[in-house]
């Protein structure tokens, strides 16, 4: 008998459906955001040859602000690769697929954090290796700064291990990066579903308001005497447990707005 809640070969038929419609419905913004860098490759050596007659490909600084800013245009476009279940027509067939509600949340998330971000980046930085491998002009990958910026900030990292006595390391600074990123994506993610018209209006709305509110209770009972540095006996370790506090509150926040894209899902009717 198959269960109700999780059957394998019922979740992978669905996981390959939902992987079909998902290239099908946003081909097109996925080959947009992969493929930016060498768009603004191409408009920086066309404006280049326009007003300098010399051939020059953009410089590290503009190929790491397009690269941000993909990242961003994903996030918001988040809003939109789920969001066709808040349409009645769209919305009800979806309900109709053979599969289970933590199925198709289980399908989301793996799509959502994994497949679509590791995906597009790994498009846009091994296309930007590739550019520049094949002109000189461009000079070193985002990578290659990359890891140059890991090896110097572990030596930083080292000297004020040396001098605090701390335990820093490069790979303290990666669960603040993963959870920050689940957050984020998950949030436009949760609006996307919840919200009928103006996703990304209406998203950006709850940030504001949850700020003010954030910023209202914080100021109400006493955020700035908390991180005082009598709380936290000494400097040096300040950073550290203030990094672990902002860990645990942005994890918590994310895996409950994991949970409200559940409950949503498992609640969702036209």
């Amino acid at each position: 008998m198959k269960s109700e809640v999780f059957n394998g070969s019922r979740f992978w038929n669905y996981f390959k459906y939902d992987l079909v419609q998902m290239w099908r419905n946003h081909m097109k913004a996925a080959i947009g955001i992969g493929l930016s860098g060498v768009i603004v490759y191409f408009i920086t050596v066309i404006l280049s040859l326009t007003i300098t007659g010399a051939w020059n490909g953009p410089n590290i600084i503009v190929r790491a602000l397009t690269f941000f800013f993909a990242g961003a245009a994903l996030e918001l476009y988040y809003t939109r690769i789920y969001g066709y279940l808040t349409d009645r027509r769209k919305g009800s067939a979806w309900l109709m697929v053979p599969a289970s509600s933590f199925e198709k949340w289980l399908s989301m998330m793996i799509m959502s954090l994994l497949i679509l971000p590791i995906l597009l980046a790994a498009v846009f930085l091994v296309l930007d290796w590739l550019m520049c491998a094949l002109d000189p002009t461009v000079g070193d990958s985002i990578l290659h700064y990359a890891f140059d910026g890991i090896s110097s900030l572990r030596t930083a990292l080292d000297e004020v291990n040396a001098e605090y006595n701390t335990f820093w390391t490069p790979g303290m600074f990666v669960p603040v990066f993963i959870v920050s990123f689940c957050f984020n994506y998950l949030f436009f993610l949760l609006c996307g579903i919840c919200f009928k018209k103006n996703k990304i209006v209406n998203a950006f709305l709850v940030i504001i308001l949850t700020s003010i509110v954030w910023t209202i209770c914080m100021s109400v009972f006493g955020f700035p005497t908390y991180y005082n540095i009598e709380v936290f006996a000494d400097a040096e370790h300040a950073l550290e447990k203030m990094m672990t506090i902002l860990n645990i509150v942005t994890g918590a926040a994310a895996v409950g707005i994991a949970g409200g894209i559940f409950y949503r899902i498992k609640t969702l009717k036209h």
